[in-house]
């Protein structure tokens, strides 16, 4: 380890925590519980519904409206069939980097927070700053709502940074995203008399062709300059159906994903899935009444649209040493804190192409500049 840089300390403590979205973060949330307490800060659970998991909110400073959230997610992806070069959930340090699972995906973020937590309690702060760290992300941001409800009601914040890796960059806009599985159900047949029976292949290919229609038609419609591509995408990524090669199958599943650009709508691209679903149903039903299809959403994640507030877009830059703000075409959880009340912005360490990766990595540069941005942040807030 390099340095005796806290942050380098506290995410090789984050790192040691497997929290890949389908075990429990509870024993993680527990250490930052007790960081956050050893500092004075006050700190609030939002749990599952079943227990295993809960979103952490701490909040040092003063009681009162207004402030600032910093916020990220604290489960990572899986590590299964990468080729790692030395142990996962042990942080160690090569050529200037951090490398472990979750370094800029995203603990790098949540180990600059917790650095700069001591500052922030030796801090006159006149508003409070609240860390936000939420858990599900990685699988549709599906965790996050109820902390983010709680917050835009109760604290009211005048600003939410989500600390996915930007390379330090301020990204004020985003798209969204809405993801699920298509499942068909047919009746299955001998293949010498497909008459008798309902293809749930076949069937799933027609909807999957006018899921590539509904794609082609995409690129001539609502766009947004600075992402790449700055329109919306929507493709069928997984299927998986039938049990032998002379029967009819019976059942076809695909997942689809679509990433929308602010302006455009999930129910618009979900009116005409299921406009084609109702075209194709009749015929199925006349052979077999059981035959079906249905739509099963997984997840929607909000686009971040721009704050319109010139302000609050020059402080920022200024306090980043950036001339303009950027988009991207990835969603955050910052949609969400949107949709709660509050501005959000998305400014964090490291880059998104090492997100995921085997070695993942960050940094040691990136995240003295993050922690040295919060710590600037927040004594424009002391002020």
């Amino acid at each position: 380890m390099t340095g005796d840089a806290d942050f380098a300390r506290r995410l090789a403590e984050l790192i040691a925590f497997p929290t890949v979205s389908d075990v429990s973060n509870l024993a993680l949330v527990a250490h930052i519980e007790a960081i956050a307490a050893s500092h004075g800060a006050s700190c609030r659970r939002f749990d599952d519904p079943d227990g295993n998991k809960a979103n952490l909110l701490v909040t040092i400073g003063p009681q009162v409206d207004g402030g600032l959230v910093l916020s990220g997610h604290t489960d990572v992806v899986p590590v299964t069939g990468q080729s790692w070069s030395g142990d996962p959930w042990t942080l160690r340090e090569l050529d200037g980097r951090l490398v472990g699972r979750g370094a800029t995906d995203m603990k790098g973020f949540l180990a600059c927070c917790l650095a700069a937590l001591p500052h922030f309690a030796d801090m006159k702060l006149k508003r409070p700053i609240h860390l936000a760290f939420s858990y599900d992300e990685e699988v549709g941001c599906t965790g996050v709502g109820p902390m983010a409800e709680w917050i835009g009601r109760n604290a009211r914040p005048s600003l939410a940074v989500i600390g996915e890796a930007t390379e330090m960059d301020l990204v004020t806009a985003h798209k969204g995203g809405t993801i699920g599985w298509t499942h068909v159900t047919g009746k299955p047949a001998h293949s010498s008399q497909p008459d008798k029976g309902v293809n749930a292949v076949m069937i799933a290919a027609e909807l999957v062709h006018e899921i590539s229609r509904i794609a082609e038609e995409m690129r001539s419609g609502p766009s947004v300059e600075g992402i790449d591509p700055p329109f919306s995408t929507i493709q069928v990524n997984q299927i998986q159906g039938g049990s032998h090669g002379n029967i009819l199958a019976e059942h076809c599943s695909f997942f689809w994903e679509m990433r929308l650009v602010p302006g455009d709508s999930a129910e618009r691209v979900l009116g005409r899935m299921q406009a084609k679903a109702d075209a194709l149903q009749p015929a199925m039903r006349a052979v077999s009444p059981g035959a079906g299809i249905a739509f099963d959403i997984q997840a929607r994640i909000p686009p971040l649209g721009s704050t319109d507030d010139a302000a609050l877009e020059a402080r920022l830059l200024a306090l980043l040493g950036r001339q303009a703000p950027r988009a991207v075409p990835y969603g955050t959880e910052a949609g969400i804190f949107a949709a709660a009340g509050m501005p959000a912005v998305v400014i964090g360490p490291g880059t998104i192409k090492d997100a995921h990766q085997p070695d993942e990595s960050i940094a040691i540069d990136q995240m003295a500049a993050c922690t040295d941005f919060l710590l600037r942040l927040a004594t424009s807030e002391a002020a």
